[in-house]
């Protein structure tokens, strides 16, 4: 594997392997090919929701002079050992699935192609399908590969947008997907390879759109408010949110900073807060509103 070679090069030998949580079935399979390869391996038990989560300072307490960062691309995060970035991409074949359910796409003609890093090599497939079915497909690259987005970078879809008549998401699950339904007005639809079925978002954005809006009026009649920032080193916005503090003080609210690794409503069960102002990860409003 090349990234064999790219641990050897840094000559890394006790590595900390941080995953997303797609990965976890497969985790311990995959540490036991790097420890047959002669590294130290420690698994990361916390959850890690992007390349914004560099977890540098725990790799260092625990003696480890690389990390591995499994299934994300590197955002430029600055960090204090070398992070080394593996793909790992899945190589599938959507057609099955497609021919199934290519009725449900029939009223648009032009179609946005978007998806997250493991399953990039399947766009080219997609692709060619779609235009020898007579659609016109677009594919826009604004991160490392065509089509990729991220929870938190949605370009390669709003760049496209004013083209197509609707989108067609390829991979598992809503996350990725929603993030495009909640900020575009086109359809976006869901080829989801695990479920072996397309199906549209339609619903979840109404549902998204209208708590968000109750959410937003709940502002102007809040007292006390709960700003939420994350200390995780791609998301630090500390000074931000102490601007925005003084902002809303000088409306006779009454605010509070509150830093977070890992937001969870459990955490501020007993503080008097009306409203959350969220300023940590931007999907985090997932969490908060659904």
């Amino acid at each position: 594997m090349e990234i064999l070679n790219d641990l050897r090069k840094i000559n890394a030998r006790r590595i900390f392997i941080q995953y997303p949580e797609g990965l976890k079935l497969k985790i311990q399979e995959i540490c036991k090919q790097f420890e047959k390869e002669g590294f130290e391996v420690i698994i990361s038990g916390e959850p890690c929701y992007g390349a914004c989560d560099v977890r540098d300072e725990e790799a260092k307490r625990l003696g480890c002079d690389a990390i591995l960062n499994i299934g994300h691309s590197n955002f430029g995060v600055e960090s204090k050992i070398p992070v080394i970035y593996w793909d790992y991409l899945y190589d599938l074949n959507p057609i099955p699935i497609l021919k199934e359910e290519i009725i449900k796409l029939e009223r648009f003609k032009k179609i946005g192609l978007i998806t997250s890093i493991q399953f990039v090599k399947t766009l080219k497939k997609i692709e060619d399908f779609l235009e020898k079915n007579n659609k016109e497909v677009y594919i826009y690259k604004s991160l490392k590969y065509p089509g990729q987005i991220l929870g938190c970078n949605i370009d390669a879809a709003k760049k496209i947008e004013y083209k197509v008549d609707c989108f067609l998401y390829v991979g598992a699950g809503k996350f990725h997907p929603l993030g495009v339904a909640i900020r575009s007005k086109k359809p976006v639809f869901v080829l989801d390879l695990e479920k072996k079925d397309i199906y549209d978002l339609e619903k979840e954005r109404t549902k998204w759109m209208k708590k968000k809006a109750w959410h937003d009026s709940m502002l102007n009649d809040a007292k006390r408010i709960g700003i939420i920032i994350c200390w995780k080193k791609g998301q630090n916005k500390i000074k931000d949110a102490e601007k925005l503090k003084k902002e809303l003080e000088k409306k006779d609210k009454e605010v509070y900073i509150l830093a977070f690794d890992n937001f969870s409503r459990e955490k501020i069960e007993g503080l008097k807060l009306d409203c959350l102002i969220n300023m940590a990860c931007p999907r985090l409003d997932d969490d908060l509103i659904l």
